[in-house]
């Protein structure tokens, strides 16, 4: 086990070594080796912006299984660098990569970059680019986060549990148990919130299943609002509303069945 875990460990520090020789120019020497970030690639790459321009989520499948990193900054040079949280010190397929200390109403640049078993990497070629919101124009803060779960159709596993779902982390993710349509998670805000928007950013599976086509919010118990689109990491989908709540139970109303779930559950306001 231990010969293992250095062995991961030096896989990882190794693909550090080679961001760093990547994002510091164009014209670094030693590129020739890097091979097409293609070729290992499944789907398309997914970019979801935060609403209040601090974050970016990237989303992107590679076969193989591979450490991913994403090197990414303000000018050509980067500068920062961000990895899968789940990597867990080895190699894995479906990557989810959050890129922090954003700035809003700001162009970033990055690239995707990976190295597989063998010790080949693997980049992007050329610096892709994403734009930030402008606070002005973002929408509110998103007092879901840190909620308090108290109810919930049912869930997975303790890796899959409700709590994910207002941790607000787009990389992990409450899965029910099989649920499909039924399937709903209840959450206490810290105090009574004047709400503006909220977001259902389901979780999919690999088969086309645990897709949450639309989704409903009922408020303290009692009122109901909805039916909404519930959205996805790349596409939030945020529902406007205007009402005032502690607490919110989030339905799954219309689904491709199976374990429904969601990445997060978001509630906006303004205070």
């Amino acid at each position: 086990m231990r010969h293992l875990a250095a062995r991961a460990s030096a896989v990882v520090a190794a693909l550090c070594v080679v961001l760093a020789a990547c994002g510091a120019s164009a014209a670094a020497k030693g590129t020739a080796g890097i091979r097409p970030f293609s070729l290992v690639q499944v789907g398309k790459t997914h970019l979801h912006l935060a609403a209040d321009g601090r974050s970016a989520t990237v989303q992107v499948e590679t076969n193989p299984p591979t450490v991913c990193a994403i090197p990414y900054g303000k000018t050509a040079s980067l500068g920062s660098i961000a990895t899968d949280p789940n990597m867990g010190g080895t190699a894995i397929s479906e990557h989810t990569v959050v890129l922090g200390g954003l700035t809003p109403g700001t162009t970033y640049r990055y690239k995707l970059t990976a190295i597989d078993a063998q010790g080949i990497v693997f980049q992007t070629r050329g610096l892709a680019t994403f734009t930030t919101p402008h606070e002005a124009v973002a929408h509110q803060r998103d007092v879901a986060i840190g909620a308090k779960v108290v109810a919930v159709s049912s869930q997975y596993s303790y890796a899959y549990r409700a709590a994910n779902a207002v941790d607000g982390n787009l990389s992990t993710q409450w899965s029910s148990d099989g649920d499909g349509n039924r399937a709903f998670i209840t959450i206490q805000l810290e105090r009574e919130y004047k709400i503006t928007g909220v977001a259902f950013i389901t979780r999919e599976m690999s088969d086309g299943s645990a897709i949450t086509k639309t989704f409903a919010v009922v408020v303290d118990g009692h009122r109901r609002y909805g039916p909404f689109r519930a959205g996805t990491p790349t596409d939030p989908r945020v529902a406007r509303v205007s009402f005032t709540a502690r607490t919110l139970r989030f339905e799954v109303v219309t689904s491709t069945g199976g374990n429904t779930g969601a990445a997060e559950v978001e509630a906006f306001s303004p205070n």
